[in-house]
């Protein structure tokens, strides 16, 4: 009899527990707070031994810039290469009365379409930057001297004729002094519109304190770029509306629900796929052990308002692209995360890949992407990748010139 009390006792328990729990997720979305993304996982090549052809690459690979499946670009250490076919063959970009030799870490690019784009190379001593452009897809460039220019740190052009060029002059701790000039004219002629440096700033210039993250722009008009201050709201956005002349802080809201520890909320500069839709993601570290909590912003007015998703958590470093407001991914742990509903739910996927490392990847589309990824080990290696199934299978690249 005692044993059948026992029995009950403990069913009746279970019972209310499970009530109280189910209460409380209902409770929690009638209440619109989020709940933390579900990651449902998909076992592909899942054993984790890996096959790949040891494909050395003899230079630091320091960025891919893919225009479509076909047309990218590799730099190197102190080259750039030419790809017209996917990758399978490459060729040397040479630009007449410029050598390209040892290239620095401060190289920014931007494509607008398949044809026209530009790559401005920094300095690594005193002399002046240098601006290539292409309107024929990288068969030939124009070369100029950006006068005045060294350090460059951001580059952004809504068409073929307006742009706006971020450049670091220097600065304290925990300070920087940046300039931002634009061109009306595709990068023939540069007008220096601010500058934060004190005692010569300009009216409703960026602040001196913080160091400046990129810049991104919508229109003529508008535009966005982040600056580290420090504290609780950490990395802030900073928003203009005449251009690039003046610029002034924008509250984000933090969903309900997201706890920020004392290092805040870094977010990301917003990326726009029209004029109307972008989005920006923003990671909170949730413990001493590594994992973060990312949450993603989206606007469909044209950053008027933003909304957010539901958090995902993830561990260690992690690297992030979409290539719409609903598809993306997330590389993180030596997974590759998905989603195609705008960062509401993730598929977590194997591949057949090392993913361990430092990673860096760019995606043409839903299907076709690739991955640098230099090895953790002594050596250092540099591996190329090239995935055309969205990430479950991928091929391995060796620049051959």
């Amino acid at each position: 009899m005692a044993r059948w009390k026992l029995v009950l006792i403990v069913v009746l328990v279970g019972l209310t527990l499970f009530v109280l729990l189910n209460f409380d997720i209902r409770y929690k979305y009638k209440q619109n707070l989020p709940i933390e993304t579900k990651i449902s996982e998909t076992k592909k090549n899942d054993d984790k031994t890996y096959t790949e052809k040891e494909v050395k690459q003899s230079l630091a690979i320091k960025c891919i810039i893919m225009i479509d499946e076909r047309l990218g670009f590799v730099v190197e250490d102190d080259n750039i290469l030419r790809t017209i076919d996917g990758g399978k063959t490459w060729s040397e970009v040479t630009v007449s009365n410029f050598s390209i030799g040892n290239l620095p870490d401060g190289i920014v690019y931007d494509f607008i379409n398949c044809n026209v784009g530009w790559i401005v190379i920094g300095s690594t001593d005193e002399s002046n930057a240098m601006i290539l452009k292409t309107v024929d897809g990288g068969q030939t460039w124009d070369v100029k001297e950006l006068n005045g220019i060294r350090n460059v740190a951001a580059l952004d052009f809504i068409d073929q004729d307006n742009g706006w060029l971020m450049a670091n002059t220097g600065g304290a701790l925990g300070s920087e002094v940046v300039e931002i000039f634009h061109t009306k004219d595709g990068g023939e002629n540069w007008i220096k519109i601010m500058t934060n440096e004190p005692d010569k700033e300009t009216h409703g210039a960026l602040p001196f304190a913080g160091h400046k993250y990129g810049i991104s722009f919508r229109d003529i008009q508008t535009g966005w770029t982040v600056v580290d201050c420090g504290g609780l709201d950490e990395r802030m956005f900073y928003v203009t509306r005449d251009g690039g002349y003046t610029w002034h802080a924008e509250k984000l809201l933090i969903p309900k629900g997201i706890e920020l520890l004392n290092v805040g909320l870094h977010i990301s500069l917003p990326k726009f796929f029209s004029n109307r839709e972008g989005m920006f993601w923003g990671v909170s570290l949730e413990d001493t052990k590594g994992k973060s909590k990312i949450v993603f912003f989206q606007t469909e007015d044209g950053g008027v308002s933003w909304k957010s998703s539901m958090p995902i958590t993830i561990s260690g470093k992690f690297a992030i692209d979409f290539v719409n407001l609903k598809e993306g991914w997330i590389i993180s742990d030596g997974y590759i995360y998905k989603t195609k509903d705008g960062a509401q739910h993730w598929e977590q996927i194997s591949t057949d890949i090392n993913l361990n490392g430092n990673v860096k990847f760019t995606l043409v589309n839903s299907n076709d992407g690739w991955i640098i990824r230099k090895d953790i080990s002594k050596s250092g290696t540099w591996h190329l990748y090239k995935t055309n199934d969205g990430g479950y299978t991928w091929s391995e690249i060796e620049i051959k010139k």
